[in-house]
């Protein structure tokens, strides 16, 4: 009896110990992620989740270009520049994705530029030569888009309510997390995601795969616990969650509408969404669930799909079509203040 109560305990030690390491082993893990995720900056590039923007154009002459150095409203720095027309424009604000930056985009403005509108390109906080704080993927980043929003629509080139959100990636999930304001006329929004912690497994997953390919039946199940572990980490050091859910946000907007008063209250703002059906970082089931948000909301959604593989590659696959769509999709929105009917 002594020995099989010996036996017992022994077993329930170990247990415990394997328990307590397992725990330890993930609390490690999470937290490692949580630095990593937190300050991009210090993370290497991955060619494999790379978002492929290919352009090649001119930018504008230096006349027409200027720095801008403003602040989001808890105080960040962030820095940008504004491509001015020769007159009266729209504007398209132009958002990039995680351990990106504007510097990324700058052909890609070249071209929104060469079709009469203003630009403005600005780094998120963490990213570029913004404030090297902590980034969150979504939470604080709103923050960065209402300041550049504000910015914008005091450009004496912006027409009046005339500004468009042109995202990428996690740039694209932030304008569609970011509360509507009447200075915002559309939302291009080119392969965002629906839910951040989703995304962020993948990247786990594909870290853990390349460092410890013989415990690849692990993996899986070891990146589902590192995110969720982070979650906790992260909200226990600094307060809140890092979840970005774009897919919920469309329900906001309408009880944001109904809580409307006055003529000066924000309304729903037109969507063209843009993704690749092969994406293998933001997969197109992402995209296939904020079209069902956006319909069961009666949000004013377009969509944009192509046969690619590549993560923000629908320019890359046809370009003349890319800015032919966008071109169409604003010209239902803009009507006279398309540039092109502007210039006429």
């Amino acid at each position: 009896m002594f020995g099989q109560h010996r036996w017992t305990f022994g077993v329930a030690t170990s247990t415990s110990i394997l328990g307590l390491t397992a725990t330890s082993g993930f609390i490690m893990l999470a937290n490692h992620f949580v630095n990593q995720f937190s300050h991009p900056h210090v993370i290497p590039e991955l060619e494999e989740f790379n978002m492929e923007v290919s352009y090649n154009e001119t930018e504008p002459p230096n006349a027409f270009q200027r720095p801008l150095v403003f602040q989001a409203r808890d105080g960040t720095l962030l820095r940008g520049e504004f491509w001015a027309q020769p007159g009266p424009a729209p504007t398209i604000i132009i958002c990039h994705g995680y351990r990106g930056s504007r510097a990324q985009l700058r052909s890609g403005a070249a071209v929104e530029y060469k079709f009469g509108y203003n630009v403005l390109l600005f780094d998120f906080r963490g990213h570029g030569d913004s404030d090297s704080v902590r980034t969150t993927g979504g939470y604080a980043e709103v923050r960065d888009l209402e300041a550049a929003i504000v910015v914008a629509s005091r450009q004496p080139e912006t027409l009046h309510n005339k500004i468009i959100i042109h995202g990428f990636s996690m740039g694209a999930a932030i304008a569609l997390l970011t509360p509507p304001r009447r200075e915002v006329a559309a939302i291009i929004a080119d392969s965002p995601f629906a839910r951040s912690d989703e995304i962020l497994r993948r990247i786990v997953k594909y870290h853990l795969t390349a460092k410890f390919r013989q415990l690849r039946t692990l993996i899986p199940a070891v990146s589902w616990m590192t995110v969720a572990t982070g979650v906790v980490v992260y909200r226990m050091r600094y307060g809140h969650s890092f979840v970005a859910r774009p897919e919920k946000t469309f329900k906001r907007w309408v009880r944001r509408a109904k809580r409307a008063r006055t003529a000066q209250q924000p309304r729903h703002i037109p969507i063209l969404l843009i993704h690749a059906l092969g994406d293998e970082l933001i997969p197109f089931t992402h995209a296939l669930r904020l079209v069902a948000r956006a319909r069961a909301n009666s949000i004013p959604l377009e969509t944009y799909f192509v046969d690619h593989p590549i993560h923000c590659g629908a320019y890359t696959y046809n370009p003349e079509q890319y800015t032919a769509v966008i071109q169409e999709f604003l010209g239902r929105y803009l009507k006279d203040d398309l540039p092109s009917k502007i210039a006429n």
